[in-house]
């Protein structure tokens, strides 16, 4: 798999947020105190170490995927339609038509879930047979095309763009195993991140417009998140398209939430199976187990927040929260561990199967800095697509 493994993905995610970090673009970011640099110098050491025994397992790994045209991809997106309907019908509309606010909860509980998770896997292998199989493009195109309508119709950019990073890694590893990811095509998926980066700055401006009731402002007016994240006049006055502060300020404000909790919070002391159902379970399980976790967190952190409207902080924030730097230093020895755990788990899985267990593992990895991808259940429980196809495919054949 050459040198991208969650790990190295980790590794660039740190240093690449870091560097952004320190352009202080915006007004609200406080400075970075030793403590937390020195911490994240030896989360990467501990990453780039683990890197390597990851590159050491998966060197003789042979795969051949085939992304043949199935069947059963049409009865998942009938099931996704159905889903999405009876989503809309519970919440009296769709936050992308305006019948409601952005950030109201939207969906049947757990369904909207399951909904989400088949949409997102359906239409990555869609992605997958149009890019690498011929026959049947035309049926794919149009099944992903009805997709595309329910992943935007609840107007959530993160399960759109989670979907897009999964079907990225898969090429990008299918293309260097054959030694056909050139130069060009970098280049060319650099461009494309440049445009997709824009575009998720016009979404959430017009999210913004929508949740204002303001039809006056164009879909490039930044107006409303500058009014959230300050931007620093040095970034006011450059020649950057002011949608890109969206990027900026979802990619970094993490960092100084983190920041400033371990700067002013008294860490509480906590029991330890809260500790582990709260950090290391899908948020539909937890939610369950301690349904007012989210709001006791909201209540005691809230001043902790570089703003009120960006509130989260790395995937280190809660644990800190929860029992100090010992809750952090837990969190950091369970992501050195837990890709290897993974990848013992489904080494004999189909090919493109295992792809894609390594794509979305990928995908929670790059966005740890932003937040606790493990708890978030429309991506962490993909994980489990790879098994469990596996357990039916064995059963098929015996």
């Amino acid at each position: 798999m050459k040198n991208i493994n969650p790990y190295s993905i980790l590794i660039f995610s740190i240093i690449s947020i870091f560097m952004l970090y320190t352009l202080k673009w915006s007004l609200l970011y406080p400075t970075l105190s030793a403590s937390v640099i020195v911490f994240f110098l030896i989360t990467i050491v501990c990453l780039f170490l683990m890197s390597t025994v990851f590159k050491g397992i998966t060197k003789n790994k042979k795969f051949n995927p085939h992304y043949a045209y199935k069947k059963y991809y049409e009865y998942i997106v009938v099931l996704v339609v159905i889903g999405t309907i009876l989503d809309g019908m519970y919440s009296h509309g769709y936050p992308l038509l305006g019948s409601l606010k952005y950030g109201e909860d939207f969906g049947v509980p757990f369904l909207h879930v399951f909904t989400s998770i088949l949409a997102s896997f359906v239409a990555y292998m869609l992605l997958m047979v149009i890019t690498f199989q011929k026959r049947h493009r035309l049926k794919a195109f149009v099944l992903l095309s009805i997709t595309t309508i329910c992943l935007f119709l609840p107007f959530s950019r993160l399960i759109i763009i989670l979907t897009l990073l999964n079907y990225v890694w898969s090429f990008i590893y299918i293309k260097l195993r054959s030694s056909q990811f050139t130069f060009k095509k970098a280049i060319i998926l650099m461009l494309f991140a440049c445009v997709g980066l824009y575009l998720f700055g016009v979404l959430g401006n017009y999210r913004l417009n929508v949740q204002t009731n303001d039809s006056t402002k164009k879909v490039t007016d930044s107006t409303l998140i500058y009014q959230i994240g300050m931007p620093s006049q040095s970034f006011i006055n450059s020649k950057i398209p002011s949608p890109y502060f969206w990027d900026y300020i979802y990619l970094t404000s993490s960092i100084g939430n983190l920041q400033n909790m371990i700067t002013y919070s008294q860490s509480s002391s906590t029991d330890i199976k809260k500790f582990v159902i709260t950090q290391f379970f899908p948020d539909t399980i937890s939610k369950k187990v301690y349904s007012d976790y989210s709001d006791e967190v909201k209540f005691n952190t809230f001043q902790y927040q570089i703003s009120p409207s960006l509130n989260v902080g790395t995937i280190f924030y809660e644990p800190y929260y929860l029992f100090g730097w010992l809750g952090v230093y837990l969190m950091l020895f369970f992501l050195l561990v837990f890709p290897i755990l993974y990848l013992l788990i489904i080494q004999n899985v189909e090919s493109r199967y295992f792809i894609y267990g390594l794509s979305v593992l990928n995908t929670i990895y790059v966005f740890m800095l932003f937040d606790n991808m493990f708890t978030l259940s429309v991506l962490s429980l993909q994980l489990l697509i790879p098994p469990i196809s596996m357990i039916v495919i064995k059963n098929k054949n015996s």
